[in-house]
């Protein structure tokens, strides 16, 4: 089963006077990248979600929100370090140079609103908030990781099934060739002894015969597939598998002569570039 590293969850806790909601959005990247969006947090709720986003996740590029409404006052602060920083920022940059900004521009700039409450700290129902949005995270994920599975089966199946028609064909077309070479041998009144001709077949056979490269696009098809019967399969397993089938499907297509199974092996290539773009979403 793959999981893609896009998606969405959301959790949302409550208590009497105070309720929190957590948002985390995530897409495709190479490594694990967390940010946060809003008001800044309590440290130890900052480091609880980032170790359990590293405990549950393998990579993906995660945005997270806390939001909390509490039914008692807040009191708010300006980090005084961070607006003259933004204001040194806007104040060099021309393309800012007579923007107007109000509160609620400024109230998702990580770090630069403080809130606080005379209330309890909300660690505990952020934790609660984070735990049921990594669940649906997970779900969301997995949602979109099925989609992707139907789409690169598909792919794997026409790969599999180009490869049977040109490896029917590879036999008759490596005769083909060989025939080729001795009529023009003849046309052109050159006479070989038996072991120069030998030779001369050997090569063509080397350079013509794609039944290495038939037997390894094999191989690499039936290692994708079994992907998806693991429980937690890889999207970097299946990038890697996808670079070595990508070198055979090459190599097949620029051996082949005959134009419409020529035609056959690069469309073949051109699925698996298109699978190799699938890859680059699953977790």
């Amino acid at each position: 089963m793959f999981y893609s590293m896009t998606g969405y969850g959301a959790g949302q806790a409550n208590r009497k006077d105070m309720e929190v909601l957590c948002e985390i959005k995530s897409v495709n990247n190479r490594f694990i990248d967390i940010s946060f969006r809003g008001y800044s947090l309590p440290n130890d709720l900052e480091e609880y979600i980032k170790a359990q986003l590293k405990k549950k996740f393998l990579r993906g590029s995660f945005e997270v929100k806390v939001h909390d409404n509490f039914k008692s006052e807040h009191s708010y602060e300006l980090n005084q370090e961070s607006l003259n920083n933004l204001k040194q920022s806007l104040k060099t940059s021309k393309d800012f140079k007579n923007l107007q900004l109000k509160l609620s521009d400024l109230k998702d700039i990580p770090g630069l609103l403080l809130v606080t409450t005379s209330k309890k700290d909300i660690s505990v129902l952020g934790k609660k908030a984070l735990n049921i949005a990594v669940k649906n995270l997970v779900e969301s994920r997995a949602k979109e990781g099925k989609k992707i599975e139907k789409i690169v089966l598909t792919k794997i199946s026409f790969l599999k099934n180009a490869h049977r028609k040109i490896k029917k064909s590879a036999p008759a077309l490596l005769k083909h060739r060989t025939n080729t070479i001795k009529k023009k041998l003849i046309q052109k009144n050159i006479t070989l002894s038996q072991d120069e001709l030998s030779n001369e077949l050997s090569n063509v056979a080397l350079k013509h015969d794609v039944a290495e490269e038939l037997e390894r696009i094999s191989f690499h098809a039936e290692s994708l597939q079994k992907l998806f019967l693991l429980k937690n399969a890889h999207g970097k397993k299946m990038d890697f598998i996808l670079q070595e089938l990508f070198r055979e499907v090459n190599t097949l297509s620029v051996k082949i002569e005959k134009p419409d199974l020529k035609e056959l092996a690069l469309t073949m290539k051109l699925k698996v570039e298109e699978l190799r773009e699938q890859a680059q979403n699953l977790e």
